[in-house]
């Protein structure tokens, strides 16, 4: 049974994991010991190579991925990749909307009377957006413009772990709830807990919801300006921060997530009330991309050589974990990793322990 924790882990741990003895260092003939003895795999030099290994890794066997120094992103390198949105791929671009409408000189937001008329949803734009990426500077993430102008951005990892953590409530692992009776409108108030510390929990209002009839054409444009007022430190953090620039956004994170799939199954539960028509965020396909980001987060590790005399390993941060994320997404194609909406078996998301 693959161990499953929101926490980052120690480099002991994955260790530990693996049932390898942690060594104090990793001396140059430690690690010529460890890849004769295949505890250490390497991943390869290119981001398709290090999907490739890691795809083909076999989890009942113990070994440990070990990825270049190449794939290092900085804290420093990484906030601003977000802040930015340089790190992310623009679901709306010039491209996209002239590839999805056919038209030579479409508007350069999304407007209600554009979106309406071509039936945009957020899959056909993101999955468009993908197929011109470069696989070895892949996209850590995507983002849209608001009728507003200000942008909505989330990335692979917090998509992933949103709907885990969906996974996880349903198996009595995970807790969060809607606190109002009945929606404000489009609006609702949530709660989630903590995902990382005991006796934390967020309360915050997710607003301007898809909720539509099933036919109403105004489905296709409400998705846009769905947004929250919520002060988890991953969305907070974020915001403050990007509010010195002249595009602030709102920054979706996994906790954000997972309670827009709350208040979906919420209002799920009172037919008589329009319901959610259109999911923006990504939901894992398959298995295969289940294994594939558990093994970035419990299989793999980075060297860097620190000295003559050594090498430093870390294990992988968020950034460098929705790199590799978005390189498979690139390379394999969006509908062969991801999916957004339907009535499908999520419990392969997530497995309780024994």
């Amino acid at each position: 049974m693959k161990e499953r924790t929101f926490r980052r882990p120690s480099v002991k741990e994955i260790f530990n994991l693996q049932g390898i003895e942690s060594p104090r260092a990793i001396t140059p003939e430690k690690l010529g010991e460890f890849l004769a003895q295949e505890k250490f795999i390497l991943a390869g030099d290119s981001y398709a190579q290090a999907v490739e290994t890691i795809e083909n890794l076999d989890w009942s066997a113990p070994g440990i991925i070990i990825l270049p120094q190449k794939f290092m992103i900085s804290r420093i390198s990484s906030d601003f990749g977000i802040k930015s949105l340089e790190d992310l791929v623009k679901i709306d671009n010039v491209r996209v909307l002239r590839n999805i409408s056919n038209l030579k000189n479409p508007p350069g937001v999304l407007t209600k009377a554009f979106l309406r008329n071509y039936q945009i949803i957020p899959e056909n734009l993101i999955k468009l957006a993908i197929e011109e990426c470069d696989v070895e500077n892949p996209p850590i993430g995507f983002y849209w413009t608001r009728r507003d102008k200000h942008f909505s951005a989330t990335t692979w990892l917090r998509s992933f772990t949103g709907a885990e953590m969906q996974a996880m409530k349903s198996k009595g692992d995970f807790s969060g709830k809607v606190l109002d009776k009945v929606p404000y409108g489009k609006n609702l108030r949530v709660r989630v807990n903590s995902r990382t510390e005991e006796g934390i929990a967020y309360e915050f209002t997710l607003s301007n919801l898809p909720m539509h009839k099933a036919r109403d054409p105004e489905r296709f444009a409400g998705w846009v300006d769905i947004e929250h007022n919520s002060n988890d430190p991953d969305v907070s953090y974020r915001g403050k921060e990007h509010q010195k620039k002249a595009f602030p956004f709102f920054f979706w994170s996994a906790s954000t997530i997972f309670s827009f799939y709350d208040a979906m199954k919420y209002v799920g539960k009172h037919p008589h009330w329009n319901q959610f028509q259109i999911n923006p965020f990504p939901i894992p396909v398959d298995e295969k991309m289940v294994d594939f980001t558990d093994t970035l987060r419990l299989k793999c590790l980075i060297v860097e050589k620190s000295s003559s005399e050594g090498y430093w390993v870390d294990v992988l941060n968020k950034t460098e974990i929705d790199k590799l994320i978005g390189a498979r997404t690139v390379l394999r194609g969006y509908n062969n990793c991801w999916y957004h909406w339907g009535k499908k078996d999520l419990d392969f998301l997530y497995k309780p322990k024994d």
